[in-house]
């Protein structure tokens, strides 16, 4: 490794302005490998504190500051001394400065020195190393005989403490059993071999602590038979597992709570995890195949495309899904259902599987149905609202037609107030359905008729081909309304339906929808006020 750029002169005076500016300065020696080592005689005559415990400067501060720490720790190989802000473990509302200087031409070792931090060493959260394995050694009746001193750090109690005492004594009352089914299955095994086990042992403090236990068996020893225990600290992987467990049944209780179907399959399409609510969403069980066979078994035939495709897409590719499908229920019959799915990943990004989330919106779906029906059709008559007729013949005039045009014919009943007054409304109300009926009747496929209001009626007829196509259709309209056929009887009496008509041409771009209307509008007027015909045509434009 090539030497730092600062030379040793100015490496000395950084280090001496450290020891004149803050005597009080804790300090350590670091070897290459970036670990504490003892202090030589220089620095420990030097009155600074020594820091003791832990193995290396990450050992004192919070871990988000081990980023710095690790940069500073870089600079100063590379070019003599660095500096960095950081915050002890123990209080990390206090912000303290590290300095690193190469002392190696002195030391042999760099110095690391930590300043801005009042009271006894304890106030940087020094933790002396805590070992993960220990070994102890036991007779043929399970009783520690030795043990490494670095038991202290994890039970809390000494070796000498332990010496003496059985092994069983320490295990946790729970895992009894489990300890004394190892031993007795150890004493089977051939001189030189070994049984695994996990237990928790009591420290002194009466906390539990997880060890897993490889004890060897050397009671074939002769004069010496005893049983060599590795005891590896496994809190952290236990807490760790504890933890995922904790969160898997925190989040099988949140899908059990949640007011949907949630099932997860894996990359095969098997379901591995389902809630309650899919069996009687879509009648499903764990171990299923969500394969073609079994979703045609359910998903309504039109839809079958999309939510195969749907499936395809993420797990092949991991493209989510929302989409809206029917599925036929052997209970409840035909449903509509959303689903939401997406797509599970590992860690190197692969689809291993995918969550689908499913809401019965059967009810939603009609109310949408029927609002959606509401608004586009006329409640009495059927025919369409005047709404839904404007919004058709805006499209009609929005599209190219190859110079043919739309018609827009106007229908006002002729003397309804008198059928009303006389028969009352709901005679009226009758009379108003039977025409609609008679309209919807006659007119071409691809005609729509609406009520506009009342007793008026409007019909928009695309693909027209000029005024006098526009003519013949209404006066296919009038002689529908005026048949014979066409006749009510109120009570007793006999009444045909009459009305006026008008009708309006225009090629899509010269006209819009409201004008169009207002032209076939006044045409009826004309037809109504001269009783000349039961039809009149819009003047030339």
């Amino acid at each position: 490794m090539p030497g730092p750029t600062m030379d040793a002169a100015a490496r000395d005076a950084v280090f001496a302005t450290v020891l004149a500016e803050h005597p009080d300065a804790f300090v350590s020696a670091v070897t290459v490998q970036g670990l504490f080592a003892p202090l030589p005689d220089e620095l420990r005559r030097s009155g600074l504190r020594p820091l003791e415990g832990p193995s290396s400067a990450l050992g004192l501060i919070v871990g988000e500051d081990h980023p710095a720490v690790v940069d500073a720790w870089h600079r100063a190989v590379t070019e003599g001394a660095a500096e960095c802000l950081v915050r002890p473990r123990a209080a990390p509302g206090v912000v303290a400065r590290m300095l690193l200087v190469d002392t190696t031409h002195r030391f042999g070792l760099y110095t690391c020195c930590i300043t801005g931090l009042e009271g006894p060493l304890g106030a940087l959260g020094a933790d002396p190393v805590r070992p993960r394995m220990v070994t102890v050694r036991k007779d043929q009746t399970a009783v520690i005989t030795a043990a490494d001193p670095g038991i202290a750090r994890l039970l809390g109690w000494t070796a000498e403490e332990l010496a003496g005492r059985r092994a069983i004594d320490l295990v946790h009352p729970d895992d009894h059993q489990r300890a004394i089914a190892s031993w007795m299955d150890l004493l089977t095994v051939p001189d030189g071999g070994a049984r695994r086990v996990r237990l928790r042992h009591l420290h002194r403090d009466g906390r539990a602590v997880w060890f897993e236990i490889t004890n060897h068996s050397f009671l074939g020893t002769p004069g010496d038979p005893h049983v060599v225990g590795e005891m590896l600290d496994i809190s952290d992987e236990m807490a760790a597992e504890e933890a995922l467990r904790a969160s898997e049944l925190r989040l099988r209780r949140l899908t059990e709570a949640l007011p949907m179907s949630i099932l997860q399959i894996d990359a095969d399409r098997v379901i591995v995890y389902q809630n309650a609510r899919v069996a009687r969403t879509v009648g499903t069980a764990e171990g299923d195949v969500l394969d073609g066979a079994r979703l045609a078994a359910g998903v309504a035939p039109g839809d079958l495309p999309k939510v195969s495709a749907a499936l395809d897409a993420v797990l092949r590719d991991g493209t989510d899904a929302d989409l809206e499908y029917g599925f036929r229920h052997p209970d409840t019959g035909l449903r509509r259902v959303d689903a939401k799915v997406r797509a599970l990943a590992g860690d190197d990004g692969r689809v291993t599987g995918a969550i689908i989330c499913l809401t019965d919106v059967t009810d939603a779906v009609r109310m949408r149905e029927e609002l959606h029906r509401q608004a586009t059709y006329d409640a009495l008559t059927g025919c369409r609202s005047r709404a839904a007729t404007l919004t058709a013949l805006e499209e009609a005039l929005a599209l190219p037609t190859g110079g043919r045009g739309v018609a827009v014919v106007f229908v006002d009943l002729n003397e309804f107030k008198q059928v009303n007054d006389r028969h009352g409304h709901a005679a009226g109300d009758r009379l108003l359905t039977h025409v609609g009926d008679l309209l919807r009747g006659a007119v071409r496929d691809g005609d729509v008729v609406g009520r506009f209001g009342g007793d008026e009626f409007v019909v928009v007829c695309r693909d027209v081909a000029g005024r006098p196509q526009a003519r013949r259709i209404a006066e296919a309209l009038a002689t529908a309304v005026a048949a014979d056929s066409a006749a009510l009887r109120f009570d007793g009496v006999r009444i045909l339906p009459r009305a006026s008509i008008g009708v309006s041409w225009a090629r899509p771009g010269t006209a819009d929808a409201d004008a169009l209307v207002a032209r076939a509008d006044a045409a009826m007027y004309r037809a109504k006020k001269t009783r000349a015909g039961r039809v009149a045509l819009q003047e030339a434009a």
